[in-house]
C-alpha cells in the first residue's frame, strides 16, 4: 500500500504535477489510485481513442511521448481545492507560447483517481469532428471562484469557436449564476460551501449547469440582493431552467442552453 503524507489535497496534486513535469514517473505511480482515469489533451483532440485507465494505463500514458509530452509542459499558476477535487489553473508551454489551460484532479484517501486537462485542442492539431469531452469542476463558494469559473468555461468553450457576442453572453451568464451562489446560496460558516459547473454540447447547443447544496431558491427568493441576476440569465441564454425544493433535497440547479453558430449544421439558414 502506498503511504500518503497528511497534507492538503492541493499539496498532493502539486507534488504529483511536479513529479510528472520532471519525469519522475516512479513518484507519479506512487501517488495515483489503482483505478485512476487520465484524460489527456491528446485524447480530447481525438489522437488517442480512449482515456488511460488504471495504474497500467498511467504507465502507458507516461510512456507515450505524444500524450505525456504535452502535459509535461504544464505551468501551474494557481490551485483551488474543495473537498477532494482540485482545479489547477495554468498554461501549456509549447514552442515558446503559453496557452491557457486547467487540469482537474479528484482524489480519494490522498490518491489521485481522475485527471483531465482542458485547453485549446488546436495545440495538438485537433481533427475535425473530434469528440468534445464535457467540462466538470467544483469550486469553493467564494468571491474569487466567480472569475475562476468564468476563466475555466472560457478555456473550454473556446474550442467551440463562439463569436464575440456568443462568448460575451456565456461569460456574463457564468458570472451572474456563480455570483448568485456565492452571495445567496449559503448562510455562512459552511466549510464545504461549494458549487459545481458542467459544460457540454447537446443537440447542437452549448449547455451549462451550475448547482449548489445551499439553502435553495425559495429561501432567498425574497432577498433583494438577488437583483437582476436571475432575470438577466433569461436574456442571455436561449433556455433557462431553475430547479430547487421540492425537486431537490438541497440547493439550486441552474441549467442554460446557448445556440452557437459554429455548432449549426452546414446549410442551416
Amino acid at each position: 500500500m502506498t503511504a500518503v503524507s497528511e497534507t492538503t489535497n492541493s499539496e498532493r496534486v502539486q507534488t504529483l504535477l511536479h513529479a510528472f513535469g520532471r519525469g519522475d514517473d516512479e513518484t507519479v505511480l506512487g501517488l495515483v489510485d489503482p483505478a485512476i482515469e487520465l484524460l489527456p489533451l491528446v485524447v480530447r483532440a481525438g489522437h488517442v481513442p480512449a482515456p488511460y485507465r488504471g495504474v497500467d494505463g498511467v504507465r502507458a500514458y507516461l510512456g507515450d511521448p505524444q500524450a505525456a509530452g504535452v502535459e509535461r509542459s504544464f505551468e501551474v499558476t494557481k490551485l483551488r481545492s474543495i473537498g477532494e477535487t482540485v482545479v489547477v489553473f495554468g498554461n501549456l508551454l509549447q514552442d515558446g507560447t503559453r496557452t491557457p489551460a486547467l487540469w482537474v484532479w479528484r482524489l480519494r484517501a490522498g490518491l489521485a483517481t481522475h485527471g483531465a486537462v482542458v485547453s485549446d485542442e488546436s495545440v495538438v492539431g485537433a481533427r475535425p469532428g473530434a469528440a468534445r469531452t464535457a467540462l466538470w469542476l467544483e469550486l469553493p463558494a467564494t468571491p474569487e471562484s466567480v472569475g475562476e469559473a468564468r476563466h475555466a468555461v472560457r478555456v473550454w468553450a473556446d474550442n467551440l469557436t463562439p463569436t464575440v457576442v456568443e462568448r460575451d453572453a456565456i461569460m456574463l451568464a457564468v458570472s451572474e449564476a456563480a455570483t448568485n451562489v456565492v452571495r445567496h446560496a449559503y448562510r455562512g460558516g459552511e466549510e464545504d460551501a461549494s458549487f459545481r459547473i458542467r459544460a457540454d454540447v447537446q443537440h447542437g447547443r452549448l449547455h451549462l449547469t451550475l448547482e449548489d447544496d445551499g439553502v435553495g431558491l425559495s429561501a432567498v427568493s425574497s432577498d433583494p440582493g438577488l437583483g437582476i441576476g436571475i432575470p438577466l440569465l433569461g436574456h442571455l441564454a436561449a433556455e433557462v431552467t431553475l430547479s430547487s425544493a421540492p425537486e431537490r433535497q438541497a440547493g439550486c440547479e441552474v441549467r442554460m442552453a446557448f445556440p452557437l453558430a459554429a455548432l449549426e449544421p452546414r446549410g442551416s439558414p
